[in-house]
C-alpha cells in the first residue's frame, strides 16, 4: 500500500531490533520471500557476516548479535523503502530514532546504500567494544511520568540516565548494569506498567557513552557525506540536519545523547505532517506515534 494525497508524509526509521526478524528467515517462519533474500545476501557479503548462522544458531551463543541485529536492522529498513520508492511512494520528511539514522541518512541520499552499511557495522564494532570493556545496559519502562523516572535516575546507586523519551509515559533508562538493576526495581515499586531489560550491553544515549565519541569521529573522517536531498529529523533537537559537519557530529554525539522521539514527532505535527509511515520490519515506531497522537494516521510498510 502507497499512500499519496494525504497531506504531508514523513517516512520513520527505526533504531536496533531486539531480536532476530522473523520475516527474513527466523527460527520461527523459516520463510522470508526471494527479494528480501537477495537484498539480504548482498548487504551480508558486503559486512561480512553469515546469513544462515545468524538466523539458525542459539541467540545465547553469538557474541556479536548486537552488531548483527542492528546491521539487519539497517538493510530491513532499505528493502522496505527500495519497495516504497518503487511502487511510486512519496515523502515530504524523513524521520529517524536512535540508530535508524544510518538507513535514514540513505533513504536522504546523504550517503550510499554501501556507506550506510559501512558505518552501520564500523560504529556497531566501536560500541561492541566499548561494551566488553565496560558493560552496562538499557530498560523499557512504560506509564511512569518524567518526573517519577528522573527521580529514580537520581535515587540509584550509580550511573543510570533517561535515554529515550518515546512518549509522556514511555521512557528507556541506560546505565551500569547495577543502577540498572535498581532502577527497574524502583520503576516497578512507584507503579510502572512494565519495566524490562533490553538485550543490550552497552548504555546507549547516555553520558557514559562520551568516551568513544573521539573514536567515531575518527572513523567517520573519510566519509563524504552530502546534504540530505529531503528535511532528515534529528532525533534529539527535533530540527532538521543540514550539511557534512553536522551530520558527523550528530553520529558521534547521538551515541551519548537522549533520543527524544516524542519532540521528534510533535515537531513534525507542527509542519504538518498527517501521515507517519515506518520502515523496516516490525512497528515498534507506529505503535509510540499512537501513544503520541491518537488521531495521526501511522502505519508500518513492512517487508513480511
Amino acid at each position: 500500500m502507497v499512500q499519496r494525497n494525504v497531506g504531508k508524509v514523513v517516512l520513520c526509521f527505526p533504531g536496533q531490533l531486539n531480536k532476530v526478524p522473523e520475516a527474513l528467515g527466523g527460527k520461527e517462519r523459516g520463510g522470508g520471500d526471494r527479494l528480501s533474500h537477495a537484498f539480504f545476501e548482498k548487504g551480508w557479503e558486503l559486512a561480512g557476516f553469515d546469513l544462515a548462522s545468524f538466523f539458525f544458531q542459539d541467540e545465547g551463543e553469538d557474541r556479536s548479535l548486537a552488531l548483527k541485529l542492528q546491521v539487519a536492522s539497517y538493510l530491513l529498513s532499505m528493502v522496505s523503502f527500495d519497495r516504497y520508492q518503487k511502487k511510486g511512494g512519496t515523502w515530504d520528511f524523513i524521520a529517524e530514532h536512535s540508530m535508524g539514522i544510518y538507513a535514514a541518512l540513505a533513504a536522504a541520499d546523504a550517503i550510499t546504500f554501501e556507506q550506510g552499511l559501512a558505518i552501520t557495522k564500523g560504529i556497531g564494532l566501536i560500541v561492541e567494544k566499548a561494551g566488553e570493556q565496560d558493560p552496562g545496559g538499557m530498560a523499557a519502562v512504560i506509564g511512569l511520568t518524567s518526573q517519577t523516572i528522573r527521580q529514580i535516575c537520581a535515587d540509584v546507586d550509580g550511573p543510570l540516565y533517561v535515554a529515550n523519551v518515546n512518549g509522556s509515559r514511555q521512557f528507556v533508562l541506560s546505565g551500569d548494569a547495577k543502577a540498572l538493576e535498581q532502577g527497574i526495581a524502583l520503576s516497578m515499586q512507584q507503579g510502572a506498567i512494565s519495566a524490562q531489560r533490553l538485550p543490550f550491553t552497552t548504555p546507549l544515549h547516555s553520558p557514559l557513552m562520551e568516551p568513544i565519541a573521539d573514536t567515531v569521529r575518527r572513523f567517520l573522517a573519510d566519509f563524504e557525506i552530502r546534504p540530505p536531498r529531503t528535511p532528515l529529523i534529528s532525533h534529539w533537537s527535533g530540527r532538521p540536519l543540514q550539511d557534512h559537519d553536522e551530520i558527523k557530529e550528530f553520529l558521534a554525539a547521538e551515541l551519548y545523547k537522549p533520543v527524544d522521539w516524542e519532540g521528534c514527532v510533535q515537531y513534525l505535527l507542527s509542519q504538518e505532517v498527517t501521515c507517519f509511515i515506518e520502515m523496516g520490519a516490525h512497528n515498534s515506531l507506529t505503535k509510540l506515534i499512537r501513544w503520541i497522537d491518537r488521531d495521526v494516521k501511522a502505519l508500518s510498510y513492512g517487508v513480511a
